[in-house]
């Protein structure tokens, strides 16, 4: 299957997006807050808004996700997901690593997968069957194959510290070589492109998950939740460049 059209579409909408993204920093942001407690701002629904539109148009007949609209179903077994601004806290601070992303599913695999964090200038893109991309540079995960010198990222011990999940991770953390804070979708994007090793996130949704899926597959990586189930709809989710997905399951599957 050739996905070019709906990559194209991506990109152009997310692209957009960042424009819009961009311009607003220039000004002070009105924040609300969600029923989860989350902040929201005008501008992640205007993004959300011209996604939605502009996928609409193009391909009527497909279903949607996105995290301020929710879910609407189409006809063709095909499902677009998004998140507008991936870290609207960081957005409202002015930090460079929100994204909008873009994610296509269609029979239940991402298929298409758009990363675009405009502060920064990076887009890693990636559709099935076709590679990963970073500024239209093919990129590919790294080749490091031992936890004790891998450099990952995480999400979740905090937050969850007094689970078994949260405790858990926080002692894999440990056994890594180096631990960076959590840089929303920017740290998929960089196990992806061969920067980090790994990835675990024991908080996000499908939107912040679907196009990382995608890219890191195409990069040459995998992702699973921590029973191992290659799904985006699960309570966690790991992204690692395959040489070390069993060590990490082993690891999370079966604390100390």
């Amino acid at each position: 299957m050739d996905y070019t059209q709906e990559m194209n579409v991506a990109l152009e909408l997310a692209g957009k997006a960042g424009v819009i993204q961009m311009a607003a920093q220039q000004h002070a942001l009105d924040v609300e807050r969600k029923e989860d407690d989350s902040p929201v701002t005008a501008v992640d629904r205007a993004c959300e808004d011209l996604i939605l539109n502009g996928l609409r148009e193009t391909f009527p007949e497909d279903g949607f996700l996105g995290e301020e609209t929710g879910a609407r179903d189409g006809t063709s077994g095909r499902r677009w997901i998004v998140d507008p601004i991936d870290g609207t806290r960081p957005f409202i601070r002015g930090i460079p690593t929100y994204a909008c992303l873009i994610g296509l599913e269609a029979d239940g695999e991402q298929v298409v997968g758009v990363i675009c964090l405009p502060a920064l200038r990076e887009t890693y893109y990636a559709s099935l069957g076709a590679g990963a991309f970073l500024n239209d540079q093919p990129i590919r995960v790294s080749d490091t194959c031992e936890l004790n010198r891998a450099t990952g990222s995480a999400l979740g011990a905090v937050e969850r510290r007094n689970e078994p999940v949260g405790e858990t991770l926080q002692a894999t953390m440990s056994e890594w070589d180096y631990s960076y804070g959590f840089m929303d979708s920017y740290s998929y994007g960089c196990v992806a492109a061969g920067r980090l090793d790994l990835c675990v996130n024991i908080l996000d949704q499908p939107w912040d998950r679907a196009a990382a899926a995608c890219i890191v597959s195409e990069a040459g990586g995998t992702y699973s939740d921590i029973a191992g189930n290659r799904t985006i709809y699960s309570d966690s989710i790991i992204f690692s460049n395959s040489l070390l997905h069993d060590a990490i399951l082993s690891r999370l599957q079966n604390p100390l």
